[in-house]
């Protein structure tokens, strides 16, 4: 039976069967530090003034996150992750609370997630992860961690114009969309 879910996967996944899905697309929170609100318009178009929280793309390491982080390399062992790519989690975990926590909170967020997908992907299934160029080496990394180097397929570079000439940088166009097995 086909299905499309939409939420938290975290808590659908609970009750999907292992190895029971074709195809996982994930568009998480792009690590952009921001909070996005559903706007809501009145009949004329114009913004209503009460807006509700759409998401929250905010990341900090709080108690809460580092529990988690804790608790991951467990999780991993019991996911059937290699030893060395728990060693690597720790190790890169505790660099990263030193001179990036923002970027930890949301790579254990991401890690939490897939870790369960790999167990209810079907072995002929795939994943497709959208994300942007602020973590998406991070988060390849850890896919090929969790699902194996071997079984990544290609990445896709997702280009949308916008051109400015003031800009001291590379321009920030693009999204990525990494597949694996």
């Amino acid at each position: 039976m086909n299905r499309l879910y939409y939420g938290d996967c975290l808590t659908i996944m609970q009750d999907m069967p292992l190895g029971s899905v074709d195809l996982i697309y994930l568009d998480p929170p792009f690590n952009s530090n921001r909070g996005y609100n559903a706007i809501y318009k009145d009949e004329t178009g114009r913004p209503l003034p009460d807006q509700i929280e759409a998401f929250c793309d905010l990341w900090t390491l709080d108690m809460e996150r580092e529990r988690a982080i804790k608790q991951i390399p467990v999780l991993m062992r019991h996911n059937g992750i290699d030893d060395d790519v728990v060693q690597f989690w720790k190790i890169w975990m505790n660099a990263l609370r030193k001179t990036n926590p923002r970027l930890l909170a949301y790579l254990s967020y991401m890690v939490q997630r897939l870790l369960p997908m790999r167990g209810i992907l079907k072995p002929t299934g795939s994943i497709y992860l959208h994300c942007d160029p602020t973590a998406s080496h991070y988060i390849k990394v850890m896919m090929d961690g969790i699902f194996g180097h071997e079984n990544f397929l290609n990445e896709i570079v997702w280009n949308y114009g916008k051109y400015t000439n003031a800009a001291k940088h590379f321009q920030r166009n693009h999204d990525i969309l990494l597949l694996s097995w």
